[in-house]
């Protein structure tokens, strides 16, 4: 069973004493204290002897990530009177002369031999070897790497089960957004010890999980997230991990930034890390389907996915962008019937669109920079054809639906469409939701338009898919709350 030690980082002795005994409360394992965050050094740390759980000191150096600066024989005496304190563990940094002190000045304590790579992640075979090197100088290795891309990540993840082989105790971490999940997964890859935070906007290093959200995923827990390339954008990890929060779900949802080429690789780590499901963003809703074992009718029928299921090891591609379509569009007053559309792009979010408002009676025009894919996505959509930009800026529509990424967070600020396309009474749609309101929604208004972004779309997707990760239905509210708390 993994231990959770929570790393306090407090300025001040009584502060990170009290925090101590919080982290105790909370279900904190071990607790270890960042004396190198402390503006000064206590003379005295007998009091620590107070909180009931295995204490770790750590005087972290500059070198390996730190903040201390001051001198090797002041570190010395400063862990001698830590051990003497009541401390079960010292931290010393791999390349720290103190580690030959380990048999004489600093018995008394466990030994944990630490290695920091802030820069990226080795090979497997170098993750291993510096995990033995380190079980050579000390009691427990410990070696900690920020993670910068899926494959890395699977890299780390066979590291750990290869080491765990030794039976020895030890700590691999992976630092950064991707790293969560080898920390949340610890104890799947035979980790004896890892590091949470005492609380949000208390994490020690990048990638810290609270120790309560850490507890709450100590045993049966659904593990979910979102692929996509870039992530910056993306706000489903809050909609999603609320809505785990409100119904009481052993849960977590977690960003995984994928390339098209690291697709099959992600499969991997989900299978690796027991995943339950992903959903899936731009640019990988079409590309990843030949990956998959099958499709629902939805994305069979739509031709993208945005929602993967794993079951027994195989992978099942649903859409429930098409859902979230239909109601956000229902929301804002579209009948369909009789109306005639815009839809902007011809990606998977477009296909999505298009079929809500096929199915809706509405007759569809799709304009595209690349005129063979607006062509191409006409096809299985009945009331759907083509259109040039330039011609359907001299159209009358009722409804506009900007499914391009334009504008988008991340992405360039620039409108899909000229704004002539724009008038009174028309309903505008940007399937974006992060800015809140783009330069596409923002002409639309100026012109008199209903404009809507793409909150309602993502939360009526994300409660389509939350029902099919979970088998629960979550509020609409809570998802809602949850994306405007993070946005404005």
């Amino acid at each position: 069973m993994t231990r959770i030690c929570v790393s306090i980082i407090e300025d001040r002795p009584e502060a990170a004493l009290e925090a101590a005994r919080i982290a105790v409360a909370k279900g904190a394992d071990m607790v270890e204290f960042r004396f190198d965050r402390m503006k000064m050094l206590p003379s005295d740390v007998g009091y620590f002897r107070r909180i009931p759980v295995p204490k770790i000191a750590t005087l972290r150096t500059v070198g390996q990530g730190g903040s201390y600066s001051g001198s090797e024989p002041d570190r010395l005496a400063f862990f001698r009177s830590a051990i003497k304190g009541g401390f079960e563990y010292i931290d010393l940094e791999h390349d720290s002369p103190l580690l030959g002190k380990r048999e004489s000045e600093l018995k008394g304590a466990k030994i944990i031999c630490s290695y920091h790579d802030l820069g990226g992640t080795p090979s497997v075979k170098a993750m291993v070897d510096i995990l033995v090197r380190l079980a050579a100088k000390g009691d427990v290795p410990k070696a900690a790497f920020a993670i910068g891309s899926v494959s890395s990540l699977l890299d780390l993840i066979d590291a750990a089960r290869l080491f765990s082989y030794t039976d020895r105790e030890f700590s691999l971490i992976g630092m950064g957004e991707l790293g969560e999940l080898t920390r949340i997964c610890a104890s799947k890859l035979g980790i004896g010890f890892t590091y949470a935070s005492l609380e949000r906007g208390k994490e020690a290093a990048p990638g810290q999980v609270d120790v309560q959200t850490m507890k709450r995923l100590s045993a049966e827990r659904i593990i979910i997230g979102i692929i996509g390339n870039p992530l910056t954008h993306t706000l489903s990890p809050a909609m999603h991990n609320a809505a785990f929060a409100t119904l009481g779900l052993a849960g977590r949802y977690v960003a995984l930034p994928t390339t098209e080429s690291e697709l099959e690789t992600l499969l991997q780590v989900a299978v690796e890390m027991d995943l339950r499901g992903f959903n899936v963003t731009i640019p990988h809703k079409q590309s990843i389907i030949p990956l998959l074992d099958r499709l629902d009718h939805s994305a069979e029928r739509i031709g993208a996915v945005n929602t993967v299921i794993v079951e027994d090891g195989q992978f099942i591609g649903h859409n429930t962008d098409a859902h979230g379509a239909t109601m956000a569009l229902r929301s804002a007053g579209v009948e369909g019937k009789g109306q005639r559309a815009l839809v902007i792009g011809a990606g998977g979010a477009s296909r999505a669109v298009v079929s809500a408002l096929s199915d809706m009676g509405a007759r569809t025009l799709i304009c595209n920079r690349t005129k063979e894919r607006a062509e191409s996505l006409t096809k299985g959509f009945k009331n759907t054809r083509s259109i040039e930009i330039e011609d359907a800026r001299k159209e009358d529509f009722d409804v506009i639906v900007n499914c391009t990424p334009l504008g988008m967070k991340g992405f360039p600020d620039e409108l899909p469409i000229g704004p002539e396309v724009f008038r009174s009474g028309q309903v505008v749609v940007d399937t974006i939701y992060n800015p809140p309101k783009t330069r596409f929604l923002a002409e639309a208004e100026r012109k008199g338009a209903i404009i809507i972004n793409g909150e309602a779309m993502l939360v009526h997707q994300g409660l389509k898919a939350f029902e099919l990760f979970t088998n629960k239905q979550a509020s609409y509210e809570v998802m809602l709350n949850a994306l405007r708390g993070v946005l404005y």
